[in-house]
């Protein structure tokens, strides 16, 4: 947490004597930075005024470094540059977002960009499931995605998935817990290989590049994989709703086969989303939500964000309980519950629905 505050003063302009003052300031708050740099942790004794200071500048020294290996973008137009290079990047490898995994892949880098233009930074905090609820896959499918994605070059984890005790103390001497999301920084590959030319990717009748944002048309529930899936939901995106686009073209800048391209086209047109034409393929005029209904999938997305929320609440709910029972507070007798409170795990059934165990009173 010290770090964390550290790093933000150093981008907001402090010197580290305001950074000092301000901790002090707040010593006195449990779970506080403040608190860090005075007292131990699982100690009593306070830490002595050279020992804080140490620590104190230790960490501001670690903190000035970090900003300057990493500056972050200082101002809106800055971010959006740095990515728009990051998608024209994109864009210039279709190669590697082919297939399911590559799909998978450039969801996610498209929901992380999104992330981070509206976070005004380049390494923005986001967990498993906020990423899912930007995409149309599964959790499950967004974590392996992150992972490869690592492996690739394109984001970095800058910070680990947590979980703390912060705040006053209740009147039973349990604290509240907040559940810390990973820090992803995007960034464009150091051993990228070399592009596709370009002109590959050009328009034949216009002369005319992709856009360097694709619209967010194939997050929806049509594009589940209960319902068309994803490589159609990255295609209808890809379609003008005026402007042909060949076979060949599509799959040049998808990074598809034209096989797939167009049995993917053709599921689309059997529910009017895409049209055939004599130069290409365009948009249909089918109403997405009617879709939906048609296929049973309306409402998938929204009631996967519901089932979000209560295991978020059910999450920072157990793992309070668990932080709170453990460890030299336990110990101490700081921590006293009313009666006998089960640490059961929530989990969620194969096929059924979420089951949470309730702490017994």
């Amino acid at each position: 947490m010290a770090a964390a505050v550290a790093l933000g003063a150093v981008a907001a302009g402090w010197s580290r004597e305001d950074y000092a003052a301000a901790l002090r300031s707040v010593a006195h708050v449990p779970g506080s930075a403040g608190e860090w740099a005075e007292r131990p942790a699982r100690r009593a004794r306070r830490r002595s005024p050279a020992d804080q200071d140490r620590r104190i500048a230790t960490t501001w020294r670690r903190a000035v470094e970090r900003w300057h290996a990493h500056p972050p973008a200082v101002d809106r137009p800055s971010l959006g540059l740095e990515l728009a290079e990051i998608r024209h990047e994109m864009d210039l490898h279709p190669g590697m977002w082919g297939g399911q995994a590559g799909m998978g892949n450039r969801a996610v880098m498209e929901a992380l960009l999104g992330i981070a233009e509206r976070a005004g930074r380049l390494d923005p905090t986001a967990s498993i499931r906020q990423i899912a609820e930007h995409t149309t896959v599964t959790d499950s499918t967004v974590d392996r995605a992150v992972d490869r994605l690592v492996e690739l070059g394109w984001v970095r984890i800058n910070a680990g998935a947590g979980f703390v005790l912060a705040g006053e103390e209740a009147p039973d001497g349990g604290r509240a817990g907040r559940a810390l999301a990973r820090q992803l920084h995007l960034l464009i590959p150091a051993a990228l290989p070399a592009g596709v030319d370009p002109d590959t990717l050009a328009d034949p009748a216009t002369g005319e590049l992709p856009a360097l944002r694709p619209t967010s048309a194939g997050v929806h529930d049509v594009f589940t994989w209960r319902g068309l899936g994803g490589v159609a939901g990255t295609l209808y995106a890809r379609l003008d709703p005026r402007q042909p686009v060949a076979v060949g073209l599509l799959a040049a800048r998808s990074g598809f086969a034209r096989g797939t391209v167009r049995t993917h086209l053709r599921r689309l047109a059997e529910h009017g989303l895409a049209v055939a034409t004599g130069g290409g393929w365009v948009r249909g005029a089918g109403d997405l939500d009617q879709v939906a209904a048609e296929l049973g999938v309306a409402g998938t997305l929204a009631q996967r964000e519901e089932r979000h929320e209560v295991q978020r609440a059910r999450y920072t709910a157990y793992m309070t309980m668990f932080a709170n029972r453990r460890g030299w507070r336990q110990q101490r007798g700081l921590y006293r519950p009313a009666g006998q409170q089960r640490l059961d795990m929530p989990v969620q059934r194969s096929g059924g629905p979420l089951v949470v165990p309730i702490p017994a009173a």
